[in-house]
């Protein structure tokens, strides 16, 4: 470990517990620790010995005023500068002028819109002033904008932008960029005045550019060349996630030394003098990322590339650790908030493990691989390993087809962005050339969109992670290597013959105790075994019903107290959002779940069941529950074939009708046999339920409509009270009506409903009927995923979580 390196994992890890450390005053008082740490590092290096090397034996050149080196001094002063710059990132997130506007104010910006729209998606705003209540102040930054409907979308050009914002809740203890504090609802667009941005004017016209190419895949297009991933769907995101490609889809060092490589090459054609040559390459990536908006993993690879050339430029030794470590203290010192960001992370992280592993993973692999396939094949997978816990933790998904699926991908990717640049500037000279020359880009486009689908498919390619499983994974790793060193003994050391990495006869440690490597993996099983069975334990003899936020759509989970799941609904699913994947199989899986034992579809419309084929993939489902309509409905018809294909039982949800699990009771109160029968809407056979363990009991509507919930009350009367009420339809006015409130007497209400929503749900008019009736109101766009863990006994105690 270099002394760089060093010195800068102690300023992250710093950097990271400031960032979560509270601090009275952290105006002043993060100036004062880095100050301090400051002090440190520079009383240390000045009063350093310095040495010589005498053979093997270092020997200080001692003085009047030598003092010896301390390498935990210098330590310890990093730590003492990352926390100053975590407590520093931290107050300048909470602070910005953007995190300060409150939820709903009536707003006004003035900027630039940074890139064209896409249907139904929201767009960029390089804000330059917001005006609150009338005042305007200056805020420069980006924000999320959802423009009104129809209204013109010009990069570049000024505009004022008024409407209502909005605040994102805050979903972990980590402080949160300012671009991502909330989003405009945009009322009106007004054209603003000056000249406009004229690099958003240019990348807006490079968008435009390429949907004219290529109207098919312009957005996979626009992800390559232009890291704007807006117009990406969300099958083809999950696609290129099972097939461990989603890096190919963010600008990366990939993208940024494939432009200093064509620079470079045709500065060799133009014979420019190795300076210049070199010089224009620097020049040309740094415009390139800057034109992108400097994402890090762009940032990381421009400044490596700088260092590397310069310090080719004076022939001096370069250490790729060394170049490493100063490119990340550049980026944290500019955005402390940078090692919260996944682009970070995996970038270091995969660099790191191609330093690292690539050679002895290549010396690895048989001789008769030819150096192309061995070099693919250890750069994939040293590269996976180090990046698989990062994207287990953000993203929940471990791809070891990831290390197959690159050796293709990567050389298409490789072609793809210089096609790409080649058809637009061919299209600016002469159009019916660029529209030529686009069909041989959309054929590479399409070779990788194909290669991400056949990775996808492949059985055990990829499977989903749950966090606690990652985090217990990466413990008993830290556990394993602490004894294996612990418990290491003399190793012996032989030769082996010529192989790739290593010099023809050359030595290779071998360890001497097999033993070491058995307890090493003991170590990591015993940590994913206790894992799991700290979570079964954890039941206490309760039940819990959890209503996950999946936005405008229903999903609860239910746990029984002998450790079985029931799952209610699972969110909705659109082209660029699939609840079932994003939300609920993640929820599932941090809580040890491996197994639904009973999952209960209210009705065929797509924001109940558009996430469910995800958990048919994930999980074994023993039988499903449904209405049993007669609907041709595409989704609904992809949901019964899932479960079919799964083996699934199959039990039609009727009025009548008992399920047990363990000492949990369902009781169907609807559809009648009569109701599904007469012709109606999807709402009207929503399956109803009332749930009871011991004195404890729920009542789920699904979307039933006020009509449904009467002759419900009439048919049951009180037998319909329980302590907990899933509001019917979100809320809508069509439903909870009083004669049923009347009837089951919650004591809480547990609304689903999305984050400002089109709909204006939950309806004023049912907020006011349950506050009447002293009801307590949970909902999921306000408290996020909300638990109730009930007794046997009926007490209730209530969780919310962001």
């Amino acid at each position: 470990m270099t002394p760089l390196l060093r010195f800068v994992l102690a300023v992250i890890a710093g950097l990271v517990i400031g960032l979560l450390l509270p601090m009275p005053q952290p105006e002043s008082s993060a100036g004062l620790i880095a100050l301090v740490g400051l002090s440190i590092i520079g009383w240390t290096a000045a009063g350093s010995s310095r040495t010589r090397a005498s053979g093997e034996r270092v020997v200080p050149v001692t003085g009047p005023r030598a003092r010896s080196a301390s390498p935990g001094a210098i330590v310890a002063g990093a730590v003492l500068l990352g926390l100053g710059l975590g407590v520093t990132g931290a107050w300048q997130a909470s602070s910005d002028c953007r995190a300060r506007i409150p939820d709903g104010a009536r707003v006004a910006f003035r900027g630039a819109i940074a890139s064209l729209g896409w249907p139904d998606a929201s767009v960029e705003l390089r804000v330059d002033a917001v005006s609150v209540d009338g005042a305007w102040q200056r805020c420069p930054g980006a924000i999320r904008m959802r423009p009104p409907r129809g209204a013109p979308i010009e990069p570049g050009r000024p505009v004022t932008a008024s409407g209502r914002w909005y605040t994102f809740p805050p979903d972990s203890r980590w402080p949160s960029p300012p671009e991502r504090a909330g989003f405009l609802a945009a009322s009106s667009l007004e054209p603003g005045t000056g000249e406009g941005k004229a690099l958003l004017r240019l990348r807006g016209g490079v968008q435009a550019r390429l949907r004219e190419l290529l109207p098919r895949r312009a957005a996979i297009a626009e992800a390559l060349l232009l890291a704007r991933r807006e117009g990406l769907d969300a099958e083809l995101k999950r696609q290129f996630a099972a097939a461990g490609l989603t890096h190919l889809l963010a600008i990366s060092g990939t993208h940024v030394g494939l432009v200093a490589g064509v620079l470079l090459l045709l500065a060799g054609i133009a014979r420019l003098p190795v300076p210049a040559a070199a010089a224009v390459s620097a020049a040309g990536a740094v415009a390139y990322v800057l034109f992108l908006g400097a994402p890090h993993a762009a940032s990381r690879a421009a400044l490596q590339l700088i260092a590397l050339l310069l310090v080719r430029a004076l022939q001096r030794p370069a250490d790729p650790y060394t170049l490493l470590a100063a490119s990340a203290l550049v980026l944290v010192a500019v955005d402390p908030l940078a090692v919260l960001n996944a682009g970070f992370q995996l970038s270091y992280a995969g660099i790191f493990g191609l330093l690292e592993w690539r050679r002895p993973i290549a010396a690895r692999l048989p001789d008769w691989l030819p150096r192309w396939a061995s070099d693919g094949l250890a750069a994939g997978t040293a590269a996976t390993l180090a990046t698989a816990p990062i994207a287990a933790l953000h993203f929940g998904i471990v791809a070891p087809i990831a290390i197959i699926a690159n050796l293709v991908a990567v050389p298409l990717v490789a072609a793809a962005v210089p096609a790409l640049g080649v058809i637009l500037a061919a299209g600016a000279v002469w159009p019916a050339a660029g529209r030529l020359l686009g069909e041989g880009a959309d054929a590479i486009l399409a070779a990788l969109d194909a290669v991400a689908a056949a990775a996808a498919a492949v059985p055990a390619g990829h499977a989903t992670v749950a966090r606690p499983a990652v985090l217990a994974a990466l413990v008993g790793t830290a556990l394993a290597i602490l004894v294996a060193r612990r418990t290491a003994g003399p190793e012996t050391r032989s030769t082996r013959p010529h192989g790739r990495g290593f010099a023809e006869g050359s030595a290779v440690p071998l360890p001497q105790h097999a033993m070491r490597r058995v307890v090493a993996f003991a170590c990591i099983a015993a940590a994913l075994v206790a894992w799991p069975l700290a979570v079964r334990l954890a039941g206490d003899g309760a039940i819990r019903i959890h209503a996950i936020d999946v936005g405008q759509g229903d999903a609860l989970a239910i746990r029984t107290p002998a450790g079985r799941w029931i799952v209610v609904d699972a969110g909705p699913r659109t082209p660029r959002f699939d609840a079932g994947r994003a939300r609920v199989v993640p929820f599932l899986l941090d809580h040890g779940v491996r197994r639904i034992d009973l999952l209960v579809l209210s009705h065929p419309d797509a924001d109940h069941i558009g996430g469910v084929e995800a958990l048919f993939e994930t999980f074994d489902v023993l039988a499903v529950v449904d209405p049993a309509i007669p609907t041709g409905k595409d989704m609904y018809l992809g949901t019964l074939t899932a479960a079919r294909n799964e083996g699934s039982r199959w039990i039609a949800a009727r009025a009548g009708r008992e399920l047990r699990l363990d000492d949990v009771v369902l009781e169907f109160l609807a559809p009648s046999a009569e109701t599904v029968d007469a012709p109606g809407e999807a709402n009207d056979y929503s399956a109803v339920f009332r749930l009871s363990f011991g004195r404890f009991a729920a009542l789920f509507l699904g979307d039933a409509p006020a009509a449904v919930e009467n002759e419900i009350v009439a048919a049951r009367g009180n037998g319909l009270v329980s302590h907990v009420l899933k509001v019917g339809h979100h809320g809508s006015r069509t439903s909870t009506g009083d004669s049923l409130l009347a009837a089951a007497s919650p004591r809480v209400a547990l609304v689903s409903v999305g984050l400002r929503n089109r709909y204006g749900h939950p309806d004023p008019g049912v907020v006011a009927r349950l506050a009447r009736r002293g009801v307590r109101i949970l909902r999921t766009d306000r408290h996020g995923t909300v638990t109730v863990r009930a007794s046997a006994g009926g007490e209730i105690e209530l969780l919310t979580t962001r």
